[in-house]
């Protein structure tokens, strides 16, 4: 994904306005409020996840609980992975943010800040 479009959905979400930003087909992120707290959700549909993804999701969450502090995962009401993290307090920690929810969900492939 190239960095003018994480850049557009940065402001996009920082301002206030509705952010939604697609991966890749069956992978989004977008900003969803939660209580008081604007943050970032991470969706990966139903039909998008592999076998055994989301346990290992949770899986990794746990055992690594200090590298993905702030990730809390569910799954919505048509059955897609969520991961959602709270707006990091600073615009630079964004990408760093993004990475690590992507990195959780298995997807890092999809991340801009990943060499290929």
């Amino acid at each position: 994904m190239p960095d003018d479009q994480r850049q557009v959905f940065l402001d996009s979400l920082v301002g206030g306005s509705a952010a939604h930003l697609t991966l890749a087909p069956g992978v989004t992120v977008s900003g969803m409020q939660a209580g008081a707290c604007q943050g970032l959700a991470l969706h990966v549909t139903r039909e998008t996840l592999r076998p055994l993804q989301l346990q290992q999701v949770l899986e990794r969450r746990f055992e690594q609980a200090v590298a993905f502090d702030g990730c809390f995962i569910y799954i919505d009401a048509q059955d897609a992975l969520v991961i959602w993290h709270a707006l990091p307090p600073q615009r630079t920690l964004f990408d760093r943010t993004l990475s690590r929810m992507l990195s959780l969900a298995s997807l890092a492939t999809l991340d801009a800040r990943t060499p290929r």
